[in-house]
């Protein structure tokens, strides 16, 4: 019989994008003053959460109904979602996720090939889409999206030379895929020079371009950073970044749910492997506003939703959440709280997280600080 309330142990990204403190801070554990980019607490079968009846991938598998639900069980047949706490001391990529059919096809074709997985050839981790919800836990700064043309080329225009020249003639050529096009295969670098060269205090595309330029001079990837549009979010504050969308993060620390995939396509601004063309290819390259996530406010709860059918994200400070249902983690952001199941009653330290299984029934979350619940829209129709 599975458990009411499974301690989660997360799996540590040490990127080199990372802050070192924040993630130490947040678990209770020391920093060795490296990067600590990312905790993530799930299922992926490549970085899944550690419990003490073994991974939590394997833990759900032995029994996916009493874990998951009917529902999910049956249209997922796994943990839909995966649940991350981001800490960002420099920009990391441009980057994309595919669709779920451009997922199933890359991820066969890969197969198919025997392109291992730790490969740097290797573009596709599974065959699923991973659209992805932020919510700022300190101030962030967001780039999501490609901005107006328009805007776009009086920067452009702002800044001179040849470089910027160019990348104006493409762009009224052929609109912002061209644009894109020039921008990653051109090597225009003068403008990435002149745009490290603005001064400080800008905010908005420049401003974020800026700072991409000064933190990688020699990336042509900070071109395509210039043309996004630039969102600041407020602790707090959330957006919602479909598939085919173009984002990137420039610092801050955030909670980020998604679905229970691990396909991103990069084009620039980190020292991982880049795939232009296949960006090129994913991304909507086409102006596109900012998502904001529907959030409905009941007392001490604050439900975010978009249209992802994989996950939900409840957030509770000083009070108390009901949630009836599904396959759910609760996570400790900002206190100590307090899980209730019909089965067990079980305080979380800051940093500590649990896995409640459907077949747990209703869980009782109670906290004074900061408490995220990761669900399963499926389970709560």
């Amino acid at each position: 019989m599975m458990a009411s309330v499974i301690a989660l142990t997360p799996y540590v990204q040490r990127f080199d994008w990372g802050a070192p403190d924040g993630i130490p801070e947040l678990l209770g554990i020391p920093s060795d003053g490296g990067p600590y980019a990312e905790a993530w607490w799930g299922a992926h079968p490549l970085t899944p959460s550690d419990t003490e009846e073994g991974p939590l991938d394997a833990v759900i598998a032995r029994d996916p109904v009493a874990a998951l639900g009917d529902d999910v069980a049956e249209s997922f047949g796994r943990l839909p979602y995966l649940l991350k706490v981001l800490s960002i001391a420099r920009p990391l990529s441009i980057q994309v996720h595919p669709t779920s059919e451009a997922a199933c096809d890359g991820f066969a074709a890969e197969q198919a090939q025997g392109i291992a997985y730790g490969d740097r050839a290797r573009a596709f981790k599974d065959p699923f889409h991973k659209p992805e919800l932020l919510v700022a836990m300190t101030h962030m700064g967001v780039l999501v999206g490609f901005r107006p043309a328009a805007d776009l080329r009086r920067d452009l225009e702002s800044l001179g030379g040849a470089g910027a020249l160019a990348l104006t003639e493409a762009l009224d050529a052929g609109g912002l895929a061209a644009y894109v096009t020039a921008a990653l295969d051109g090597g225009h670098l003068d403008t990435v020079a002149a745009l490290a060269s603005l001064p400080e205090g800008g905010g908005g595309s420049l401003g974020a371009a800026r700072l991409a330029a000064q933190t990688y001079p020699a990336d042509p990837g900070v071109l395509v950073a210039f043309a996004m549009n630039a969102v600041s979010l407020a602790p707090g504050e959330a957006i919602f970044t479909p598939a085919g969308v173009v984002h990137c993060y420039l610092g801050g620390m955030g909670l980020e749910i998604m679905a229970n995939s691990d396909n991103v396509v990069r084009a620039g601004l980190t020292s991982k492997p880049v795939n232009s063309e296949l960006l090129r290819t994913l991304a909507r390259l086409e102006h596109t506003r900012p998502i904001r996530p529907a959030v409905v406010a009941e007392g001490a709860v604050r439900h975010f939703s978009t249209d992802a059918e994989e996950f939900g994200l409840d957030i509770v400070v000083g009070g108390t959440a009901v949630v009836t249902s599904g396959p759910r983690i609760v996570l400790a952001l900002g206190s100590d709280c307090l899980v209730v199941t019909e089965a067990e009653s079980r305080t979380l330290a800051k940093g500590h997280a649990v896995f409640v299984p459907s077949s747990a029934g209703p869980v009782t979350v109670t906290s004074e600080g900061l408490t995220a619940i990761a669900t399963a829209p499926l389970a709560r129709r």
